[in-house]
Formats: C-alpha cells, sequence, structure tokens
C-alpha cells in the first residue's frame, strides 16, 4: 500500500516536471529568438499547444497504466479472498468433523456408563 503510494507521487512528480520542464523550454528559446512581436506571441501559442498535447499524452499513459495497476490489484486480492475462504472452509468442515467424533466419543462412554449402573 505504501509503496503505491510513494509509485503515485513519483509518477505525478516526473509528468509535474517535465511540463514545467517543457514548458520553460519553450517560453525560454521563444524569448531568446529574434523575432517580432506578433511571431513571437504565435510561437508562444504554438508552443503552448503542443506542450499541453503532450501533457494530455502523459496523463493519458499514466491513467492507463493507474488503470492496470487496480486490475492487477483487484486481480492479486480476489485470490487471496478465494484461498482465504477455501482454507476457512477446509477449517470448519475438519472442525466439525473433530467435534462430531468427540460427542460420539462422549455419547459412547455415557452409553457404557449407564450400562454398568443397570
Amino acid at each position: 500500500m505504501f509503496n503505491h503510494n510513494k509509485d503515485k507521487f513519483r509518477v505525478e512528480g516526473l509528468i509535474t516536471g517535465l511540463l514545467i520542464g517543457a514548458l520553460v523550454a519553450a517560453v525560454s528559446s521563444l524569448l531568446f529568438a529574434p523575432k517580432s512581436g506578433k511571431e513571437l506571441r504565435s510561437d508562444i501559442g504554438k508552443g503552448t499547444s503542443k506542450a499541453l498535447d503532450q501533457a494530455d499524452g502523459y496523463l493519458d499513459t499514466a491513467r492507463k497504466k493507474g488503470e492496470h495497476l487496480v486490475e492487477d490489484v483487484s486481480d492479486a486480492a480476489s485470490s487471496y479472498f478465494e484461498v482465504a475462504n477455501d482454507k476457512v472452509g477446509e477449517t470448519v468442515h475438519k472442525t466439525k468433523g473433530l467435534f462430531n467424533q468427540k460427542a460420539k466419543e462422549v455419547e459412547n462412554k455415557v452409553d457404557e456408563v449407564t450400562d454398568n449402573i443397570n
């Protein structure tokens, strides 16, 4: 559980870092390029759109990986619950058998004592 949260924060941090880095790189490259204001604004708009498209791609990838992780955890949990349920069923069955055996032994002893009294 704790590792899942660490991985989640690492992925979120990575995505955030990539987005900020891409944005800073795009803006700084545009600001230092010798262009007119109109061209610069156009390039900033294109760069921002490109960065947002990349962010959408990263988010989609992260979302898909998260869905796969949830499915894997769910499958593993189901398997563990099935095994636990089987073990509980076996234990109940053995306990009932042992109880019935001991009850029969007690019944036989009671019959034996009753026979000796009569």
